[in-house]
């Protein structure tokens, strides 16, 4: 026998004027009324869930555009810097090897222009390679060039501060380089043979004789160390100078001494006075320039 199914009635009170109404319905349609509200609420639901999360993908995409074109702009500006500095590191690398070549350190032939190759004996070769970067460059290859730049530019500031050593090394051996006449006056006797004024045999004259006034000023012709402030007989009163680098300046026949043993000399300072002493048969300056005790000709290291 078939199970009766449940029914509900549902009654309508309206006012006392009216009469009510009676609605019966089923436990099978209220379940199915049931289901389809929740069906209705679960599909709002779904909706609603799908709306907001593509308000919130469309404000989060924004955002990523917003944080790629910033990123566009960091990359243009450092693609432009970076250009720059390729262009400016170029530029320092022909001045260097210029003050290279001038400061001895390089040949000549290692001097190049912008696209032309250098030469075999080019040794300070810190250029950067040729790239072409702009804005479609790969970030990637940015980082990269500019790791590549900064390594160029501590190379050329260690070869700059290495040929600023070598300068300052160079400006002091030119300071202790005889290179200014010791006193004013004519020549009477050159470097080399001669004939000796006292004996006339053929000798080897290992300076020149300075005709001057006696009492005339002799002047250091470099800067150095007084060795040597005495008479020497043949020389008479003798004055030698140490430079250092092997140079020593010899100033014989003095008259009197302005220094003495141990002093430290400038060039240009006044040493001693012009004299006759020793073997010597007018007032004149003996002076000898040597290099590593061997004599040299001192007309050749005389620039003024």
């Amino acid at each position: 026998m078939r199970k009766k199914e449940k029914t509900y009635s549902i009654i309508i009170v309206s006012d006392a004027l009216s009469s009510n109404k009676e609605f019966v319905v089923t436990s099978r349609l209220i379940k199915k009324a049931i289901l389809a509200t929740a069906i209705i609420i679960m599909f709002f639901g779904v909706a609603i869930f799908d709306y907001l999360t593509t308000v919130f993908d469309k404000e989060k995409l924004r955002q990523l555009e917003d944080e790629i074109e910033k990123k566009e702009l960091v990359i243009g500006d450092l693609s432009s810097q970076v250009t720059s500095l390729n262009r400016s590191l170029k530029h320092m690398e022909s001045i260097t090897n210029k003050i290279l070549v001038v400061s001895g350190l390089q040949s000549p032939f290692a001097l190049k222009e912008v696209g032309s190759g250098g030469g075999p004996n080019q040794n300070f070769d810190f250029s950067p390679q040729k790239v072409a970067i702009d804005q479609n460059t790969p970030p990637t290859e940015l980082v990269e060039h500019a790791v590549e730049l900064n390594n160029k530019f501590k190379k050329l500031e260690n070869t700059l501060k290495f040929v600023s050593s070598v300068i300052d090394e160079q400006k002091v051996r030119l300071a202790s380089t005889p290179s200014i006449w010791p006193t004013r006056g004519y020549i009477t006797d050159g470097y080399g043979n001669r004939r000796h004024p006292f004996t006339g045999k053929s000798d080897f004259h290992h300076g020149v004789d300075i005709a001057t006034q006696l009492g005339n000023k002799v002047i250091a012709p470099a800067n150095g160390t007084v060795l040597v402030a005495e008479d020497r007989g043949y020389y008479g009163n003798l004055v030698i100078v140490d430079h250092g680098y092997g140079y020593t300046t010899w100033y014989g026949h003095l008259a009197d001494y302005n220094v003495k043993e141990g002093d430290r000399v400038k060039r240009g300072q006044i040493i001693a006075f012009v004299g006759s002493t020793g073997r010597s048969n007018a007032p004149h300056l003996h002076y000898e320039v040597r290099v590593f005790g061997k004599p040299q000709n001192p007309i050749n290291f005389i620039i003024d």
